[in-house]
């Protein structure tokens, strides 16, 4: 009987003598030859047949030694990403442009309060002014910079998966952060932070307006400075930084670092980090639309129930 040799190409057994495998035809010469003793040539070779196409990495040299990828494991990051094709320099726009400019439109209010000598800075009028300001002319920016690329972000909400998916991640995203609020609550009882006392005011004292801001023109506008802004950004250069860095700066962005209520805001905290990370998988996983239509039904779930409550009470 002719010695086998071992095809490095496909990993099946032929003759010594062949120039060429009879299986693959890939040529045969000292360096690709594997010699192997006709045992592991008689226990081996029932299993090898049909599997000429295979690569070399996934078939088995012996019984104990077997090389077989698993293809059947289900990863949680195994999906093709859905995030905005749009350049870095956009994408870090989006982040400056949502992240400063209400923080720039109060400052102006302020100053012009101050200067005209008008009463209403310390009320819930003036709070709701500056909110409702801030959101919609940092929308029209934002739809400004986003330009030819505003196609990528309707043409999604067309497609019914992406109502879908947003609805069925949203009820999961008041769910989530409600259980991390219970847990946060064991150690300590505490009440709002200062971000959604605020927005409780407001939304009382101008419903329909908050409806519209708070709940839809909002998460529009965060949506596209951490998510496309600056999520889309990191993950240019790094995924873990980017889930990591959007999350915890979106979570500070909820935070009021005040002495007198800083336990109140760290036991909320952990709340808005976990939103976060989430509206960010949304995002990578399903697209702009999804994670949007999830952020929308957070906010409205939240703003209606106060508002429910309000007048309950």
């Amino acid at each position: 009987m002719k010695e086998k040799v071992k095809c490095k190409k496909c990993g099946l057994f032929i003759d010594e003598d062949c120039d060429t495998c009879p299986y693959c035809g890939y040529p045969q010469n000292n360096d690709i030859k594997t010699k192997v003793n006709e045992t592991s040539v008689k226990n081996t070779d029932e299993k090898n047949i049909g599997n000429f196409e295979k690569t070399p990495e996934i078939l088995f040299e012996n019984e104990s030694n077997l090389k077989v990828e698993d293809t059947k494991k289900v990863k949680f990051f195994d999906f093709e990403s859905r995030v905005m094709k749009i350049n870095p320099i956009k994408s870090l726009t989006f982040f400056i442009v949502g992240f400063l400019f209400i923080k720039v439109i109060a400052l102006i209010f302020q100053l012009i309060g101050q200067n005209g000598g008008w009463y209403f800075i310390a009320s819930g009028t003036y709070s709701g002014a500056v909110n409702f300001a801030a959101y919609f002319v940092t929308l029209g920016i934002i739809f400004l910079i986003l330009s030819n690329n505003s196609n990528q972000f309707f043409k999604e909400f067309a497609d019914k998966r992406t109502w879908i998916f947003g609805l069925g991640f949203g009820f999961l995203l008041m769910i989530a952060s409600s259980a991390v609020t219970s847990f946060m609550n064991l150690f300590q009882q505490v009440g709002s932070n200062a971000n959604e006392s605020a927005i409780d005011s407001i939304t009382t004292s101008f419903p329909v307006l908050s409806i519209i801001v708070f709940g839809i023109l909002g998460p529009i506008c965060e949506e596209f400075t951490y998510r496309v802004g600056l999520f889309s950004f990191l993950k240019k250069y790094n995924s873990i930084a980017a889930y990591l860095g959007t999350a915890v700066v979106f979570g500070f962005l909820h935070f009021t670092f005040n002495p007198e209520t800083i336990i109140t805001e760290l036991i909320n905290l952990p709340s808005y980090i976990v939103a976060g990370l989430l509206l960010c998988y949304f995002y990578d996983y399903k697209g702009i639309g999804a994670s949007t239509v999830a952020h929308i039904t957070n906010n409205l779930f939240a703003i209606i129930s106060q508002l429910v409550l309000s007048y309950l009470m």
